[in-house]
Parts: structure tokens; C-alpha cells; sequence
């Protein structure tokens, strides 16, 4: 056999996964669910990416008015990052970036009719989505799984302070 052809059928082999610390495998699956999401997601709608549906998602659920700042805390992205989303969304008619009256410094999202439409036209998909996403999966394992990545969520943003402070003694 030639070695192209062994290569090629190792790929297709199942992996014994069973002797990996549960921990370096929740790691590890994290990381590949995230890039498989955005692939499969980037496929989902015509109009725009799946980053720029997870802004607007951000955005929606914190209305009335939510800021720039506001939807990249939530998001957990940087401002920059999020702004950008959110041109390239206002430049699609999704969004319009307004001045806080309040407080110059803020830029406040006001979704428009287009996201009205937008979001009528992926409703029904949207469910079917994640019904199949999450079938098999009972309510108590999906409360789990809530509070594991909470906990996550929480200890990697206290790494990342004490990264910031190490960083701030140097």
C-alpha cells in the first residue's frame, strides 16, 4: 500500500478517545465545536456571516438600545471587534449606529425593520436549528452543561485578569 493511500484511510479511522483526561477532551471538543458552529453557521443565512448573526443576536437580546460596549462585554469581544461587526451590519441596512444623547461617548444599536424581516424570514429555520442541535439532550444535562460553562466562562476571565496584572508588574 502506498503511502498516500495509508495516509488517506488513517484519516477516516474512529480515535479511541476514552483514555483522555475529561478535562483536556471538554477543552479540546470546545474548540472544535466552536470553529464546526462557525462553519456550518456561515452557511445558515445568505445575507451575512455567523459573526455578524451572533452580533445581532447580542443586540436583540439586550434591547432597548443597547451600546457598542454593552453587546461586546456580553459577547465576549473586544469593542474594536465588535464595532466593526456592526459597520459591516449597518452597512446591510440591519442596524443603525446612533450617539448616545446622553453621553457622547457611547454609540448606541438600533435595529431597523430590515432586522425585523431578517429575523421573520429565519425564525422557523432558527428552531429546526436548534431543536436538531440539541436533540437527544435532556433538560437537566442542558442545566449542567449551563452551569460547567459558566464556571468556565468565569475562572478563564479571572486568568485573564491576573494575566493583565503580571502584566501590568513587568
Amino acid at each position: 500500500m502506498n503511502r498516500e493511500k495509508q495516509q488517506a484511510d488513517n484519516v477516516n479511522m474512529p480515535v479511541d478517545l476514552s483514555n483522555i483526561d475529561d478535562r483536556y477532551y471538554l477543552f479540546g471538543m470546545l474548540t472544535v465545536f466552536a470553529n464546526r458552529m462557525q462553519t456550518v453557521g456561515d452557511t445558515v443565512f445568505e445575507e451575512i456571516t455567523w459573526k455578524q448573526w451572533f452580533a445581532l443576536l447580542g443586540s436583540s437580546v439586550l434591547q432597548p438600545l443597547p451600546s457598542v460596549s454593552q453587546v461586546a462585554n456580553f459577547l465576549g469581544t473586544s469593542h474594536q471587534n465588535m464595532k466593526q461587526l456592526l459597520l459591516r451590519l449597518q452597512s446591510r441596512g440591519f442596524i443603525k449606529l446612533e450617539k448616545d444623547k446622553a453621553d457622547l461617548r457611547r454609540t448606541l444599536i438600533k435595529l431597523t425593520p430590515e432586522y425585523e424581516a431578517f429575523d421573520k424570514k429565519y425564525r422557523e429555520s432558527s428552531s429546526i436549528f436548534m431543536d436538531s442541535l440539541f436533540e437527544g439532550i435532556s433538560s437537566e444535562s442542558l442545566a449542567t452543561a449551563r452551569q460547567v460553562l459558566y464556571q468556565l466562562d468565569n475562572n478563564l476571565k479571572a486568568i485573564a485578569q491576573d494575566i493583565n496584572k503580571q502584566e501590568d508588574n513587568i
